[in-house]
């Protein structure tokens, strides 16, 4: 439901201008809204001269990551009925990302982006960081990822903060399965969570590349 909130940052809605964009009834909207305002995601208007509280929602930018975190989250049947009852794509109503690349490769170009953004080479960064230049370009094309220590080396060395390029990662990513079953709803843990599950996939991969006859392959869990 608030997926037309994230796509009109800052903008104060109505409750029947939400009504409108989501296709939904206006005592659905008002669960959705109750929930995401008790998580401290949406926040009401207040200023009572302007306008009645209870009709107008605001979502702050800065509360842009964890309002995609808790549409995450989101998996409540009865919800998911209603949406579909309603004709609503199911993937949209509940926040779910158009981006569905491994969160490796998510990350690699926001470091090659970041990197590219400083006007630096690969061997530029081999010259700050202990990371060979071919190493780092299978970190930027999702071959391989880097440990969280080396990510934080990388991230100090480009003057970028460590968290908002895992967070951003995780974002625009297809979401991991085993980090939403956890149902953790702090977006940089969730992230670290499926930093370390992809590595561990990864890993995981390449061990059975190595281990399996030739011919034969299975598909690591």
């Amino acid at each position: 439901m608030l997926t037309a909130l994230l796509t009109r940052v800052g903008r104060q809605l109505t409750t029947g201008r939400l009504v409108r964009l989501t296709g939904l009834t206006t005592a659905d909207v008002g669960k959705q809204a109750a929930r995401f305002a008790k998580a401290g995601v949406l926040s009401r208007r207040t200023d009572l001269d302007a306008c009645p509280a209870k009709d107008y929602f605001r979502l702050p930018k800065g509360s842009v990551t964890k309002a995609r975190t808790q549409l995450q989250l989101v998996d409540d049947e009865v919800l998911r009925e209603l949406a579909e009852e309603r004709g609503l794509d199911v993937d949209t109503a509940f926040g779910q990302f158009p981006e569905r690349q491994p969160y490796a490769t998510a990350l690699g170009k926001a470091l090659r982006t970041v990197r590219e953004d400083l006007g630096w080479s690969l061997k530029d960064v081999e010259k700050l960081v202990p990371v060979s230049t071919a190493t780092m370009s299978n970190f930027e094309t999702g071959g391989r990822l880097p440990t969280l220590i080396t990510l934080a080396e990388l991230a100090r060395a480009y003057g970028a903060d460590v968290v908002e390029l895992i967070v951003h990662a995780a974002c625009h990513s297809q979401p991991d399965k085993k980090v939403q079953r956890l149902r953790i709803a702090d977006p940089t843990f969730r992230a670290v969570l499926t930093h370390l599950y992809a590595a561990h996939d990864q890993r995981e991969r390449a061990r059975l590349r190595v281990t399996q006859p030739q011919g034969v392959t299975t598909q690591a869990s």
